[in-house]
């Protein structure tokens, strides 16, 4: 029975998430993606006809994963402060599995125009996120109403461009989820009001944490 090209096209962007991952992009070759995969270079060249359209096809397939996972989680009924995590937890996990640190490397030597369009996706999607999350926390009353969206944005843009970027990631001692934990813990837990901190605590104590 014949693989439907689907199900193939699927096969290969995992094992490419896995090698880039793992040995970046510059030491990752199609022969040793299509070796274990169990492939011939003839049958994954006519899905991807170069390592950089597979790169970049894989890069748009992450971000659309991302998309409609965000928006899973806005549209459910859950209050503010758990969306917030159960956002924050989806986008560690995706970091853990593909943006690695041999990744991130990898991207700024040999693919600066990918990560342009990573952060550039991070920045609008974390944007929609907040404001959306953000207002549905004052209306319930676990965000604050009396601070400034604009300052907030900015320095937490200014946080994120500072501690989680390329450069500082890859000759740092932390990673990027442990990064993005403690940078939402600070800010976050600066907005919500009491009603909203004890709510992340007890969410928190329910190992829905960030971690």
């Amino acid at each position: 029975m014949t693989e439907p090209q689907t199900e193939i096209r699927e096969r290969i962007f995992l094992k490419t998430r896995e090698k880039f991952a793992a040995a970046g992009y510059g030491k990752t070759s199609m022969d040793k993606i299509a070796g274990e995969l169990g492939m011939s270079k003839k049958t994954l060249y006519k899905f991807f006809p170069t390592k950089l359209k597979l790169a970049e096809m894989l890069v748009e397939q992450v971000l659309a994963e991302i998309n409609r996972r965000c928006d899973a989680i806005l549209a459910s009924p859950l209050p503010a402060v758990e969306k917030l995590l159960r956002i924050v937890q989806m986008l560690i996990e995706q970091q853990r599995g593909f943006v690695t640190k041999t990744l991130l490397e990898s991207l700024r030597s040999h693919l600066p125009h990918l990560w342009q369009r990573i952060e550039a996706f991070r920045r609008e999607r974390m944007h929609k996120n907040l404001e959306i999350i953000l207002a549905q926390g004052k209306r319930d009353g676990t965000v604050r109403t009396d601070f400034n969206h604009d300052l907030f944005f900015y320095f937490l843009f200014g946080a994120i461009n500072e501690g989680i970027n390329p450069e500082t990631l890859i000759h740092s001692s932390y990673s990027m989820p442990e990064a993005l934990s403690a940078l939402f813990d600070i800010f976050m837990n600066g907005t919500l009001t009491a009603k909203g901190r004890e709510q992340y605590q007890k969410l928190k104590a329910a190992n829905l944490a960030l971690k």
